[in-house]
């Protein structure tokens, strides 16, 4: 059954123009400050929202870059929950969007034909049987946007994504019908531009000379320990590279051959492909065909990766860059000299989790996958270039500002262990039933109510408030310091640099981060938040890195932008000097990481990015200006650290992002 929301239903933004265009098809057009619509909620009863399960939509627009288009949904006690979709211009693309997601469970979104990333953003779930408000919309953008709707609709089924074949992108990968400086016309020209880099690399080198082959300063020096640490020198914090010498470390993270576009739901964008059985087969991957290495396969045959290799060592050293960033090749790593961090993989969970991918941690489980997952640390016990792991990235459960673990978890339907160690805590804190209440003012007929959703009433009395805290916290400490202490006692030499958060909403998010050696984030700004990273540093008295931060430009190849934009290349590598020269300055930072070496594919790698934020491009040649910016910054990092160097202070101006 398919329940169509005729345009009838719709009342726009005041600032937005809306139009019917025929038979279940209209048209919306929004300010570049972006805008949207909202469909009468009289209209769609919770039983309509409970009889189907998906939102399905046809979608057209013909903008310069990725559209943006936000599905939002508002239920009666005002928790929201937005589904952000990146559709390609001049692209009708198909949108599905399983209202089981309204559950809050996953963060991405699975990827239908089409669709680039799909994302949710607010709140950890929406009641669909009390949904009041149904809202579509657009980002900000640099201008106005006009998008052509069809077929809106509740549906039981999953949509048809009949789409007709029109290739996107080029032999190269590159995008067509679009120019742009250092478009490549092809392979005569690409080993020509291939050819003409390599003699100005070496003389680059020599910019820095006071840097030993580990990336540290050579005029300043502590104690040497053979392995990386931390120290504060009475100001600032360092890293202490293993012969002893003050370290800031700037990384350039996802050091890779290319990246591979996903080919499934993408076919009918793609060129031909060559099989994957021939000449080109270490071009596939998992169903993904990399354009940047069949290009250099194209010129190089068989040596191809050692080419790359040896011009990618070339450039990180000609360009300052001292760290192998994370989700780097590990056959990189293993050839180079440079020092690397390195990213664990399968971090413990349980078989029933409290919210998205936060374990059940009282379940005897957690502990024994705990220790199971520091295990794969065994074979780095000896290796001096490891500055450090990282435990994980981005928790999931960490998206959602504010949210408590525990009042999530008393309303799971689950009988997870760590609700049972809950009750005990309370039993254990005020005795008797009667107590309880009267702290709580509830009417629990015993303490087991606290097991059933449906009774485990939660009230905004303060004690209640403060013991689903005090839980909340319990939780998160023992989520971080079980592992932790088992990744130390693995690796004791080691630096572990912690979980890379996308950011800490609220200070719950520190219990237990003493067990780091490092505090990592990924902050995506123009410059690093000082405040923040001070209260950060000071709570945990630890040292604070950036695992990543980006910066696109509107002028290449590329259709969206990345999560900081600016209009041109020359304006790229001056945010790049701003961020990076702020966040030397700065005494609590001893790191910043680059979000990545390589363009992302135009048609989206495996999750539908496709952000315009590498140093190189698909043909894997870097961008002048962006790679001259760098090399400056590099130059005089350890100048701005120490106070010899005033910090780069021109911002360039921030245009509006087109990321997801």
């Amino acid at each position: 059954m398919t329940l169509h929301i005729s345009s009838a239903w719709l009342r726009g933004d005041p600032n937005v123009a809306l139009g019917p265009v025929g038979a279940n098809q209209f048209r919306l057009t929004t300010p570049a400050e972006g805008g949207g619509l909202f469909v009468d909620g009289e209209r769609l009863s919770p039983q309509a929202w409970r009889e189907h399960a998906f939102v399905t939509a046809e979608a057209y627009h013909e903008s310069h870059d990725v559209l943006v288009l936000v599905f939002a949904f508002e239920d009666a006690l005002g928790r929201s929950i937005a589904i952000h979709y990146g559709l390609l211009p001049h692209v009708r693309t198909t949108i599905c969007l399983p209202l089981q997601a309204l559950n809050g469970d996953r963060l991405f979104l699975p990827r239908y034909p089409g669709v680039m990333q799909s994302v949710l953003r607010g709140d950890a779930f929406v009641d669909r049987e009390t949904i009041r408000a149904f809202r579509i919309s657009t980002i900000p953008s640099t201008t106005a946007r006009t998008v052509l709707i069809a077929n809106l609709a509740l549906s039981e089924t999953e949509p048809q994504f009949d789409y007709e074949a029109a290739p996107y992108v080029d032999e190269l990968g590159q995008l067509i019908g679009r120019q742009w400086d250092g478009r490549i016309k092809g392979p005569k020209e690409l080993r020509a531009a291939w050819q003409a880099e390599a003699a100005e690399l070496t003389p680059a080198m020599s910019d820095f000379a006071d840097w030993n082959a580990y990336g540290g300063w050579t005029r300043l020096r502590f104690d040497a320990t053979g392995y990386f640490r931390t120290e504060h020198d009475g100001e600032r914090w360092w890293f202490v590279d293993p012969d002893g010498y003050a370290l800031f470390s700037a990384g350039m993270d996802c050091i890779h051959p290319g990246g591979g576009t996903r080919v499934a739901g993408m076919e009918h964008l793609l060129p031909a492909l060559p099989e994957a059985d021939g000449e080109f087969a270490e071009a596939w991957q998992r169903g993904e065909f990399n354009f940047a290495a069949a290009n250099l396969i194209a010129l190089y045959g068989s040596e191809w990766w050692q080419e790359w290799f040896g011009r990618t060592e070339q450039r990180m050293k000609a360009w300052g860059i001292n760290t192998i960033g994370n989700w780097s090749s590990p056959a990189f790593i293993a050839q180079s000299s440079l020092p690397y961090v390195w990213p664990m993989y399968d971090f413990p969970t349980t078989a029933q989790t409290i919210f998205r991918d936060f374990p059940d941690v009282f379940d005897p489980e957690y502990e024994v996958h705990a220790k199971r997952f520091a295990e794969q640390l065994h074979s780095f016990q000896d290796d001096r270039r490891l500055i450090g792991y990282f435990m994980r990235n981005e928790p999931h459960w960490a998206f959602v500002d504010s949210l408590n673990l525990t009042a999530h978890m008393l309303r799971s339907p689950l009988r997870l262990r760590s609700k049972t160690v809950f009750l005990e805590d309370v039993r254990a804190k005020y005795g008797d039933i009667w107590q309880l209440n009267a702290a709580w003012r509830t009417k629990f007929a015993r303490f087991e109510d606290l097991l059933e959703p449906e009774l485990a009433e939660l009230t905004d009395s303060p004690a209640c408030k403060r013991d689903v805290d005090d839980f909340n916290r319990k939780l998160i400490r023992r989520y971080v310091e079980i592992p932790a202490a088992y990744c130390k006692q693995t690796l004791p030499h080691h630096l572990n640099l912690g979980m890379r958060y996308a950011w800490v909403s609220d200070e719950s998010i520190l219990e237990g981060c003493e067990a780091f050696d490092v505090f990592s984030l990924n902050c995506y700004a123009f410059e690093p938040d000082r405040e923040h990273i001070q209260w950060i540093s000071r709570k945990l008295n630890k040292p604070v890195m950036i695992g990543e931060f980006h910066f696109g430009a509107a002028d290449g190849g590329l259709l969206a932008y990345g999560i900081r934009a600016v209009a041109t290349q020359r304006e790229r590598g001056e945010a790049y000097r701003y961020y990076v020269e702020s966040a030397a300055s700065l005494p609590e930072l001893i790191g910043v990481h680059y979000f990545q070496l390589n363009d992302q594919p135009v048609l989206g790698r495996f999750d539908g990015e496709n952000y315009q934020i590498g140093a190189v491009d698909v043909c894997m040649m870097p961008y002048p200006p962006f790679a001259a910016a760098m090399r400056q910054t590099h130059r005089d990092m350890y100048g701005v650290r120490t106070g010899l160097i005033e910090p780069f202070r021109d911002c360039p101006k921030e245009i509006p992002k087109t990321g997801f």
